[in-house]
């Protein structure tokens, strides 16, 4: 039962699982060995010590039971009280004491061997105990160094197949390698080839861009027969039947139409906005009024010829930020920080809408050119177009970038945009898709972007201190005016440039209530215009000119509007 428990309990190795009984007599033979060595030898020293100790206890209490006999047969057979006999049974007396003394001392080296034996038997379950873990802990190593053995095979069949890998790669590399020589060969000859291709198109766009100009000089001058022609059939309808034919009606309009001057000088300074900013300014269809708006939310309308105040308009609750005339000069529109847009009829000078819906401040608004739809465009991102009718939002068009500037080219089919992300773009305003956007021709804010009466080109300004010209036809920018002397500044996020009515000059205000014109087909600075009123000393916000081309108007931050003229 011993062996059936031990072999249970997993004490020892379990029995081989083979079907002969002489496997398995063998391994019970085995086991008892093993249970031998364990439990027998330690006890045989002991167990040998207590055989030979109730050995002598048997003799001592077999010489005892004599010692007794012979003293009681010396006691029924001595009467009379014999010396000698007497001396005798003392003596047996005596050595039956020493003998019981013997046999307690065996008992109590018989009780010490037993406790003895049983603290070596708890030591021999100890030992067990122990023994049987270790064997479990041998098994489990034997287990693991088994797993080990297989993994470490694996590896090495693994190990085995990388380096095979490892050569078909060596391999592949080395022919990818040789591949890449050729090809950076290649790339270099491609180079080389590209290089040449390079000048040649850069020589091309030479020639093309001599016969753009050549082509922009034909249309000019096309352009300016048609109109001459134009104006000789209306001359000659209206004053056809006089009999002086001196043609000086033609020389006229000639001269406001395809002869603007430059100005030479400021001729009047108005204090429009006392306390003020004066934000921005716009003429009428003929150049006969002038209103100016700023932020003391008042737009204030001027007759230009006199320079004297005609009218105020309010209903704005903060600054004012932009300001136009609709081409059929019924209405004036002005947006700004209360990002609202206020309509008002120029004839009874009451307001006839409010556009409302931006999230934040207006900074630019304009008419379409048949005066049939408003567009405003917002530091939220969006321009929106409204219609006049309604006074409704039809379209909102997601810019990607606060509005700085918008403005509706020639034929208005065509919004353009400037955005504080230094961005220009252009949209259609049929459907308010992206046409185009410049995103690098200016290294700070875009500040605005202005087109020609003619719609060939634009002009933008930026706070970089730069302007570039726009080619509307091929969508690239071909001059840049800038001040040789680094004088011109641009201080505003709205400040603008603006072309002539003949499309000949640019001109931008700049710092200290200064004017700089640039001649369009030169690319070339014409002239710097500074003030002769010592009053006139700030930055300038805005500049327009005159559609009759008689004069420039300018608005700085110091609340003053200002005109322009030559001599």
């Amino acid at each position: 039962r011993g062996l059936k428990m031990e072999i249970m309990s997993g004490g020892m190795a379990p029995l081989p699982s083979s079907s002969s009984s002489s496997s398995i007599i063998d391994a019970i033979h085995s086991l008892l060995d093993q249970r031998d060595r364990r439990e027998k030898l330690p006890f045989e020293g002991p167990f040998e010590h207590c055989a030979q100790l109730l050995g002598k206890q048997r003799e001592d209490q077999l010489t005892i039971l004599e010692l007794q006999r012979q003293i009681f047969d010396m006691k029924s057979h001595t009467k009379g009280g014999d010396p000698m006999t007497a001396a005798q049974v003392q003596n047996l007396e005596s050595q039956v004491k020493q003998k019981d003394e013997e046999l307690s001392n065996l008992y109590r080296q018989q009780a010490k061997n037993t406790q003895k034996m049983l603290e070596l038997s708890e030591k021999a379950q100890d030992h067990a105990k122990e023994l049987e873990i270790k064997d479990m802990e041998i098994r489990r190593l034997e287990s693991l160094t088994k797993n080990g053995e297989g993994k470490i095979q694996d590896a090495m069949r693994e190990r085995s197949i990388f380096e095979g890998e490892n050569k078909i790669l060596k391999t592949e590399i080395e022919s990818l390698r040789k591949h890449m020589e050729d090809a950076l060969a290649k790339i270099q000859q491609l180079e080389q080839d590209n290089a040449v291709m390079v000048a040649e198109v850069l020589k091309m766009k030479g020639r093309q861009a001599d016969q753009l100009n050549a082509m922009n000089e034909m249309h000019e001058k096309r352009v300016a027969m048609e109109q001459q022609k134009a104006n000789e059939a209306r001359n000659e309808k209206e004053w056809g039947s006089l009999p002086d034919k001196t043609k000086i009606l033609d020389q006229k309009i000639w001269r406001e139409i395809f002869d603007v001057r430059i100005p030479t000088k400021d001729i009047k300074a108005m204090k429009a906005h006392k306390g003020a900013s004066a934000s921005a300014i716009a003429f009428d269809k003929h150049g006969q009024v002038l209103a100016s708006c700023g932020t003391d939310a008042a737009v204030c309308l001027y007759e230009v010829k006199s320079g004297s105040l005609l009218d105020t308009l309010s209903g704005h609750t903060a600054s004012i930020l932009d300001i136009d005339f609709s081409a059929d000069e019924r209405f004036i529109m002005a947006a700004g920080n209360d990002a609202r847009a206020l309509i008002w009829s120029m004839e009874t000078k009451r307001q006839k809408m409010v556009l409302t819906g931006h999230t934040n401040k207006i900074c630019a608004c304009s008419f379409s050119t048949d005066a049939k739809q408003a567009y405003t465009g917002s530091y939220d991102r969006t321009m929106r177009i409204w219609d006049m009718q309604t006074g409704r939002k039809s379209n909102t068009i997601d810019c990607g970038s606060a509005v700085n500037y918008l403005s509706v080219c020639a034929g208005g089919n065509i919004i353009g945009t400037a955005h504080l992300d230094r961005s220009v773009r252009l949209w259609s305003s049929r459907d308010g898709e992206e046409v185009t956007s410049w995103k690098d021709i200016h290294t700070r804010v875009a500040t605005s972007i202005e087109f020609s009466q003619d719609g060939v080109h634009a002009v933008t300004n930026s706070r970089d201190n730069t302007l570039q010209l726009i080619d509307i036809r091929t969508y690239n920018s071909i001059k840049v005016f800038k001040d040789p002397d680094n004088n011109y500044r641009n201080l505003h996020n709205w400040n603008n440039a603006t072309f002539s009515r003949d499309g000949k000059y640019v001109v931008a205000g700049s710092s200290k209530s200064e004017l700089f014109f640039w001649n369009v087909k030169t690319g070339k600075l014409e002239k710097r215009l500074k003030p002769e009123n010592d009053r006139l000393n700030a930055n300038t916000t805005c500049v327009k000119w005159s559609p009759n081309g008689k004069h420039v108007a300018s608005c700085d931050n110091a609340g003053y509007v200002v005109l322009w003229a030559s001599d």
